[in-house]
Parts: structure tokens; C-alpha cells; sequence
């Protein structure tokens, strides 16, 4: 009974796509609509336009998790994984090799060099774990008990307009 059942589910299912299948038609637009289109999406870029800067810099604190040496995109340059306490892992990138120099399930204060970054309008507390891939670490050092927990550092973020 259940094979009948599943056999008359994958014919509806196969049927429904035939069904979806398009008009043969050949697919090309004039080029009019093109230009329409092109210029329509650059107006609605303008009027969405409302974009901010936000500026990191700072500090924070991080446990390494596990280093992983890039061998294909950067050889020779290490990626780890980080959290915050009590947050999800994200991916930290290092431009040279950090084996034997940062330990893995140890406590950092990672610093880094100061980026701007475009942010929406509508974005009001960016998060700096959304932008990882710019930063770049400048230093690094064991977290000392008042850095760790509730008492992390966490990096300075300054929202303001172009």
C-alpha cells in the first residue's frame, strides 16, 4: 500500500513539473526594455542609498576554539575559529602562520587595525562578527580573568553618515 501511495506521489510530482515547464519562447528582450530596466534599477539604487559608515577599532576578547592552516586560498596563513562568551563561532584570519603562537581553548584579547565599513540605513548596532573578513589583527595576548565573561572587551563601533 505504501509503495502504491508513493508511487502516485512521484507521478503527480513529475507531472506538476512538466507543467512548468516555459513557452519556448526565444528569451530576448528589445533593447528599450533593457535600457528601462537598467536606469529603473539604478533610480531605486539612489533612492536606496540610505547608507552608513561604521568604524571598529578597538579590541576584543575571544577563545580560540581551533586553528586551521589555509592551504589553498593563503598558504601560509592561519584561520581560527573564535567565539565570544556565550556567542556563536565565527572565523577569525590571520595573514602568517599562528601555530605554536596562539593555543587552542585559551582566552585572547585580540587587537586590530581601525576599518570602516558601509552599513544600511536601517542597521543601528552592527555586530562586528558580521565583518570579519576585514579585519586585520595587529596584536594578540592571553586574557587576563577581568577580561574574560561578562567583563570581555568587546570592540568600539562609531555609526555616522558618509
Amino acid at each position: 500500500m505504501k509503495k502504491i501511495i508513493s508511487l502516485i506521489l512521484c507521478f503527480i510530482l513529475v507531472f506538476s513539473l512538466a507543467g512548468c515547464g516555459g513557452n519556448g519562447g526565444s528569451g530576448s528582450y528589445s533593447a528599450a526594455y533593457e535600457e528601462g530596466y537598467d536606469a529603473g534599477y539604478k533610480e531605486g539604487m539612489k533612492a536606496n542609498a540610505g547608507v552608513k559608515k561604521a568604524k571598529f577599532s578597538g579590541e576584543f576578547t575571544a577563545s580560540v576554539e581551533m586553528l586551521i592552516p589555509d592551504y589553498y586560498a593563503r598558504p601560509g596563513n592561519t584561520v581560527a575559529v573564535v567565539h565570544f562568551f556565550q556567542d556563536r563561532p565565527f572565523l577569525l584570519f590571520f595573514s602568517e602562520d599562528m601555530s605554536g603562537k596562539l593555543e587552542e581553548g585559551k582566552a585572547y584579547v585580540f587587537e586590530f587595525l581601525t576599518f570602516d565599513v558601509d552599513i544600511p540605513d536601517s542597521e543601528s548596532h552592527p555586530d562586528i562578527k558580521d565583518y570579519m573578513e576585514y579585519i586585520e589583527v595587529s596584536g594578540f595576548r592571553l586574557a587576563s580573568d577581568d577580561e574574560m565573561g561578562l567583563a570581555s572587551k568587546t570592540a568600539d563601533v562609531e555609526v555616522y553618515k558618509k
